[in-house]
């Protein structure tokens, strides 16, 4: 292109072009993934111009906190993504772009609904704490938790992930997870350039469970019955006869074809002064799962301006809506699967799941076998739910350069996020009108108002300057920031199907938590030191003192130093010559950083619990503790009273992060092939935790620091750019691989373990502890009984009860065709001490390779991404192999293999135990290794074949580049995992709820068509 100029061209495949310039212009050569050339024309008609391949990835400049640094010139460890690699995938937020490309980042979709929501892990778990292992976001300058999902993927300019202390102590009490740095597009001097992407994708329904129609499952029915020798079980009468029943496939009815649409229009340009740029985007997803869908739209603007050469000011913002719902819900999805599959006998009028006339099916109200199931697809469509989001991110600096290297620099942003959300239900009265005494289900109206504003106020001074071989460059500044968040939620009756006003309902309540007003301040001072000599020896030092407002004044301020020194031994006159080693550096850092992102406000401090109805004498309350009603009977009319629940305590503090990291940067082959290798060793301590109290105590809870982790392994990250520009085929291939050790090395005096927490339950004897994090292995183990098969007669079962204390070896219902359980401790009886751990849910090694290719006008992406060594709890996989409703009373359905493979006197087996309609007598299907499966896997997340058509055709449109690509994500998994989806991630946020299926959202197939034009 002219420089200076919009006019622009395209070589043909053979690399010739014509374009008319003027005399005097400048011609600049540029191409993907090489180094651009100018070339003054003057009298020159022809040119012959080779470029050179960008692979000097030492040159690259990366984001650090407060500044940037040619990477050659880093002593942290720092992994970036470039807005090429983020473009290759379609991807709904920023962070699934991640996946597999930066080493040491681990990325899993643990809900793969619509919009849902991604965990990332950078070098491990380094909290207990729910919400605790996320890390900080900074966008363009401005420090945040949450709202990636909020920016347009196409609005990226580049990714840096800072891993070890050296480079993010400069983030203190916020960094112990890790920092992303997300740098979006800026407009560009003296051109304007307009883009506009578009594609539209296709997705399949997930992998469907084999499963008992109607007349396999009656056939069930009819022999669990026969077989009862109690005599309790009684299946419906209608099912005596299975021919005559009505199937029903719940998978069928609630699974559909996905389809996503999304458009995005960039404009960028600008004079030498002022430099703009402006997106739009909309991005459209229905759901695989009947109900769920995610809509955003996006704006954006960036502004550069500078008067004078040594005044310039950056002010960039960025708005999104989104709409959102997912009716059924994560981990309910296993309901599909197990309802009975036929609807007779329920719904007089219909024995469909809805039928032509608009009438659903039930199941029948008056009968125990069934009466507990509902019908999903009357569910999701007949309620109505909202959740609207509005979330502004703008900030807005100016910097003043006062002398040569020296700059100051301020900034002010906000962080606006408003949440509005409800739901209705209408009363449902059908079964009582067919089946009086039936339960009516009254109407339900919820809803949900979420406000909050954060302000930021940043002040930095820097430094950067050099003497002959020596260089220095500093940073330093303070930085204040406030959060307030307002919340209220509240639901009840409403009159009638029309009205939605909480004004206007019955039987009024407001949410348990949720309601009031949090703020919480930020105050800190932050300084960074590098220095230089000869280009061969760095060594950085930083600091960073916060003050939150999360803690009481002895602990309230926090300091986190870090020191890296960095040897670029290639510049030694020993190696300088030794033409195959392109460079080699060697690195080193310690430091430590700190997470009070886990712990609510006010912990420091007693808090008191109350308010509870007269009719709480040992009930449950919302922490699922047994608690009184603490109120009075004053007159004979209950009063309600308070109690303090939890002692203060003063001593409270943030988590911290003690980080060692030891790293080699290599290049070989001119440096187009480039190796870097990390081992790390993060040791995390004073994990925040709201604990139970000892009941001699008086208090239910109390929140302390406890225990100690540590996160070791090695990290490799191996490109290889075989771009030449005199020939059509060119390629790049990068890979990445981590490994990771996981290890609880201590938690509280007197404790040595602790269960599961965060919030998820799964229904069933015995389910209420699924995982146990002990001292000594990693954090989120699963916990269960051994299995050594099968009880195949009663001499065996007979045999062990007369060696057990009591005479009962496990259960005194336990007959042939029941789990045989092993006796841990030898003290010849089964129960709860028998439970030892049973697989890690934590991968050993993960990573990904990335192909890209381009030959003539065609371009190719492939991009595998995999985990090894990590185990699944198959939750799915207890329920399908249990003919009773688990956690209730009733039957529900199981899958064909179970059918066909469970114990019978007349077909043994030593894997499929018998089938019960109580198996809460026998406990087959407690947690256990029969449940435990390996989760490792290979998949194929995208395969891209792109095309751009001829320069002959672009110029005559007018246009600078048409590109048309067809890709598919998620084209096969490799894995041994029987579930419909082997990733599987952490449920609320909780490392003790990891790996477990429990019928997640599952990830399917997309076939993509897209459309880049750029103007």
């Amino acid at each position: 292109m002219v420089k200076g100029q919009k006019t622009a061209t395209v070589t043909d495949n053979n690399g010739k072009f014509v374009i008319a310039v003027p005399p005097n212009a400048t011609l600049v050569f540029s191409s993907v993934n090489f180094t651009s050339k100018e070339v003054v024309v003057g009298s020159q008609t022809d040119f012959a111009v080779t470029l050179e391949s960008s692979t000097k990835q030492l040159e690259q400049v990366v984001v650090v906190g407060y500044g940037t640094a040619k990477r050659r010139d880093l002593t942290g460890a720092v992994s970036s993504v470039t807005a090429d690699q983020i473009a290759a995938v379609p991807v709904t937020t920023v962070d699934q772009a991640l996946q597999g490309r930066a080493a040491g980042v681990q990325v899993v979709n643990n809900d793969a609904a619509p919009g849902g929501n991604t965990s990332i892990l950078i070098r491990g778990i380094g909290s207990l704490a729910p919400g605790g292992n996320t890390p900080l976001y900074v966008i363009d300058g401005y420090p945040t938790s949450s709202g990636l999902n909020n920016i347009n993927p196409n609005d990226i300019a580049s990714i840096d992930v800072l891993k070890d202390a050296s480079a993010t102590a400069i983030y203190g009490v916020r960094a112990a997870n890790g920092v992303v740095i997300i740098t979006t597009k800026k407009g560009s001097r003296n051109k304007t350039q307009v883009n506009v992407d578009a594609y539209f994708s296709v997705q399949s329904p997930p992998k469907k469970y084999d499963i008992l129609n109607a007349q396999g499952f009656a056939n069930l029915s009819n022999y669990v019955e026969a077989s009862d020798s109690t005599h309790t079980y009684h299946g419906l009468p209608i099912w005596k006869t299975p021919e005559a029943l009505h199937s029903v496939d719940w998978q069928d009815a609630l699974y559909r074809t996905g389809i996503t649409q999304n458009y995005s229009i960039g404009i960028r340009g600008g004079s030498e002064k002022v430099q703009t740029s402006a997106s739009f985007g909309y991005y459209d997803q229905k759901g695989i799962v009947l109900g769920s869908f995610f809509k955003r739209f996006t704006a954006g603007l960036n502004l550069d301006y500078q008067p004078v050469k040594w005044l310039k000011s950056s002010t960039n913002i960025r708005y999104a809506y989104q709409d959102a719902n997912n009716p059924l819900g994560t981990g309910s999805l296993f309901q599909l699967l197990v309802n009975p599959p036929t609807l007779d006998s329920g719904n007089r009028k219909t024995y469909q799941i809805k039928d032509g006339n608009g009438n659903y099916g039930f199941y029948n109200p008056q009968n125990s076998n069934v009466f507990k199931f509902n019908n999903p697809v009357y569910q999701v469509e007949t309620s109505e739910a909202k959740n609207i989001t509005h979330y502004i991110l703008a900030n807005t600096s100016l910097e003043a350069t006062i002398l040569e290297g020296l700059r100051i620099k301020t900034n002010a942003g906000v962080n606006i996020n408003n949440f509005s959300g409800s739901f209705f239900s209408p009363e449902d009265n059908r079964a009582n009108q067919q089946y009086p005494g039936s339960i009516v289900t009254p109407a339900n109206y919820h809803q949900n108002i979420n406000t909050m504003f954060e302000w930021l106020w940043e002040n930095t001074i820097a430094y950067d300057r050099t003497f002959g071989d020596h260089s220095i460059s500093f940073v330093g500044g303070v930085s204040a920031q406030k959060n307030t968040i307002n919340m209220m939620g509240a639901g009840g009756i409403p009159p009638n199907n029309t009205i939605r006003d909480l004004g206007q309902v019955t039987n009024l309540k407001f949410d348990a938590f949720g309601n009031g007003e949090n703020i919480s301040t930020l105050s800190s001072e932050f300084a960074r030191l590098t220095y230089k000599y000869a280009d061969k020896y760095m060594i950085t030092g930083t600091i960073r003192r916060d003050g939150s407002s999360k803690f009481d004044n002895g602990h309230k301020y926090g300091t986190f130093p870090s020191v890296a020194v960095a040897w670029r031994a290639k510049e030694e006159s020993f190696l300088k010559n030794v033409n195959w080693l392109y460079d080699l550096k060697l690195r080193g850092s310690y430091g430590l950083v700190g997470n009070q992102a886990t712990i609510p406000l006010f912990q420091y401090q007693a808090l008191y619990a109350g308010n509870y109805p007269a009719n709480y004498n040992g009930n449950a309350n919302n922490d699922g503790v047994n608690v009184d009603n603490l109120g009075y009977p004053f007159n004979s009319i209950y009063q309600n009273g308070i109690a303090q629940s939890q002692p203060a305590n003063p001593d409270l503090k943030w988590e911290t992060d003690y980080m060692t990291n030891i790293g080699l940067d290599a290049a070989f082959l001119n440096g187009a092939l480039t190796l870097t290798v990390d081992w790390f060793n993060r040791r995390s301590k004073d994990f925040l935790l709201r604990i139970p109290s000892p009941a001699q105590t008086g208090y239910l809870f109390i929140t302390r620091n406890v225990g100690e982790m540590t996160n070791k392994g090695f990290e490799f990250a191996l490109n290889y750019n075989g771009n030449r520009s005199n020939r059509a085929f060119n390629y790049n291939i990068g890979l990445t691989v981590t490994t990771i050790k996981n290890e609880l090395t201590s938690l509280t005096s007197g404790t040595d373990a602790v269960s599961n927490f965060g919030g998820l339950t799964l229904t069933g004897q015995g389910w209420n502890e699924f995982s146990r994090s002990k001292v000594g292995g990693p954090v989120g183990e699963f916990f269960g009984y051994r299995s050594l098969g099968i009880f195949q007669t009663q001499a065996q079962i007979d045999a062990l009860n007369a060696k057990a204390p009591g005479g009962v070896y496990y259960r005194a219902a336990t007959k042939p065709g029941d789990r045989y359980f092993a006796d841990v401790t030898g003290d010849g009886v089964v129960n709860a001490d028998d439970r030892v751990a049973i697989g890690n849910p934590q991968p050993k090694f993960y990573g990904g390779l990335n192909f890209d290719a381009t030959y003539k006008n065609f371009d190719f992406n492939v991009y595998f991404y995999g985990v090894a060594g990590n185990k699944i709890l198959n939750f799915i996989e207890s329920n399908l192999e249990s003919f009773q409703k688990r956690g209730s009373e009733g039957v529900e359905n199981v899958s064909t293999e179970y059918y066909n493979n469970f114990w019978k006197p007349d077909r043994p087996s030593d894997r499929y135990a018998r089938a019960l309609a109580n198996d809460d007598n026998t406990l087959n299907n407690i947690p256990s290794d029969v449940w435990v499966e390996n989760g490792s896997f290979l998949r194929l997340k995208n395969l891209t074949v792109g095309y751009s058509l001829q320069s002959n055709i672009t110029n005559r449109l007018k246009l600078q580049r048409i590109r048309f690509y067809l890709s598919t994500q998620n084209l096969f998994t490799i894995t041994n995992y029987s579930g419909a989806d082997p990733e599987i991630g952490m449920q609320g946020g909780s490392a003790t709820q990891n790996g477990v299926d429990n019928g997640i959202y599952p990830a399917s197939r997309f076939f993509t068509f897209g459309l880049n034009v750029t103007l």
